[in-house]
């Protein structure tokens, strides 16, 4: 049974309930204040101890019957009570033979001689006349009066039940409504359509905060499939991009070896070359598989070593290393004697080294390169600012994945394997700092990496300066 019918015959039981409840009640406290009229009237009968023959009304109508019993329980006299032409039927006094022959007694209900009237009963004992009085009144007009409340009550309550079904029907419809909505919405997500919301304004506290915290958990399902499907895209692209990166030095290589035994390469100068590209080609494959290592590595997010690090001593050795490969491009340093920052000072010279030789590489030989350090009370920054022409809008927010090149290409002479920014932001984000590109106006691309400043220590991790 559905939970919306179940609260509305609740409900309707109830009202049901609680009419019949205080309709009992009316009826008993109706019956008894009829009853306490009745005995009113008979007993003031009895104080006034008129004569029986004017007993009851007049001699056309009586509205209570008169018995008179004599000591030993024979009637006397008996006067019924009704039109004279049609009395009613003297009550049946056979239960109170011996009640009435003692002392005056307490009302009581009895029936008429044949059963269709009932009658309430006082009786008296008259000491000068060693007789009984018995006074019987008819209780028809009260019976009545008690049906036609009965009847009332019954009418009334079966309207007011109905109506209370009704209008119960319509709260919880409306109550409920926005559950109708939560059930087609968890349909529909359970069908995989996550973007479906609860509503948050149901209309009660509660529903609201069921609905928000649905909404929550939605979010964080959808998030999480969303973080799945990035991972899995980036991993398709990651064994794609790998899968690629090797096979052009396997396919020279064995391309190479196939020429070997063919006999291509007899002659020594011939043989000497490609024994030369066999080398530089499997010197790619090493570096590019220590690289995927090392981001293998950097992505178990195992805490980086403990040691102070002069960075500005680092930026400058990764300068001097740059201008001995290249002597005649200016690469210009400029900072403080020092910038302590706490990790792997390994790991921070290749951050440098990365993005020096990314500036080399995707630059003019005639564009300076200017390395900049600053320090502050908690972050040590480090720019590096190419003066070339820049990296477009739409590659900015790509420069850092694996794999990725700004001109799209797979030619050797474009760069490297498209990994170096990549492992500058994965040992960034190791020491918990933070890394960016930009542009600089009118100076190129600018990349910045904030560390965490260090403390001046006793003794510093080994820089080349």
């Amino acid at each position: 049974m559905k939970l919306r019918i179940r609260l509305v015959l609740t409900f309707t039981a109830l009202i049901l309930f609680v009419i019949a409840a205080l309709g009992s009640v009316l009826i008993r406290q109706t019956r008894v204040s009829l009853n306490a009229e009745i005995d009113r009237q008979l007993l003031s009968v009895f104080d006034r101890r008129p004569n029986i023959g004017g007993l009851g009304g007049s001699d056309s109508t009586r509205s209570f019957a008169v018995l008179v019993y004599d000591r030993g329980g024979k009637q006397v006299a008996a006067l019924p009570s009704g039109f004279a032409e049609d009395p009613d039927p003297l009550p049946d006094l056979s239960t109170l033979a011996d009640q009435i022959r003692q002392d005056d007694g307490r009302p009581v209900i009895v029936e008429s001689v044949d059963g269709t009237l009932r009658y309430r009963v006082i009786w008296s004992v008259d000491n000068r006349s060693e007789t009984v009085q018995i006074l019987a009144f008819p209780l028809t007009a009260a019976d009545n009066a008690v049906d036609a409340l009965l009847r009332t009550l019954f009418v009334t309550g079966a309207g007011v039940a109905a109506f209370g079904a009704f209008a119960t029907w319509l709260a919880v419809r409306q109550s409920l409504s926005p559950v109708d909505e939560m059930v087609v919405t968890a349909t529909a997500v359970s069908q995989g359509d996550l973007t479906q919301r609860m509503p948050e304004d149901a209309g009660s506290p509660e529903l609201d905060r069921l609905g928000e915290a649905f909404n929550d958990m939605l979010d964080q399902i959808e998030a999480s499939f969303d973080a799945e499907r990035n991972v899995q895209d980036g991993l398709k692209r990651f064994v794609a991009d790998a899968s690629h990166e090797l096979r052009t030095p396997l396919a020279a290589v064995q391309g190479y070896a196939e020429l070997y035994r063919k006999g291509a390469l007899a002659e020594p100068d011939a043989l000497d070359n490609a024994m030369s590209r066999i080398t530089r080609e499997s010197e790619r494959m090493q570096r590019l598989v220590e690289d995927l290592l090392l981001l293998a590595r950097l992505d178990e997010a195992s805490p980086p070593r403990n040691q102070v690090v002069n960075l500005a001593g680092v930026a400058r050795a990764a300068v001097t290393d740059a201008l001995a490969i290249e002597p005649g491009r200016q690469v210009l340093f400029s900072g403080p004697d020092e910038a302590l920052v706490v990790g792997d000072d390994q790991r921070l010279a290749q951050v440098v080294s990365n993005l020096v030789t990314n500036a080399r590489t995707h630059t003019p030989a005639s564009s300076p390169i200017e390395v900049n350090v600053e320090v502050n009370d908690s972050e040590v920054r480090l720019d590096v600012i190419d003066n070339g022409p820049g990296i477009s809008k739409e590659h900015l927010d790509r420069v850092f994945d694996r794999f990725y090149r700004v001109d799209n290409s797979r030619a050797r002479t474009s760069g490297g394997a498209g990994l170096g920014l990549a492992i500058v932001q994965a040992i960034v984000h190791n020491h918990g700092g933070t890394v960016s590109a930009g542009n600089e106006p009118g100076r190129g691309a600018r990349f910045t990496v904030k560390l965490h400043a260090a403390k001046k220590p006793v003794h510093l991790a080994s820089a080349r300066v």
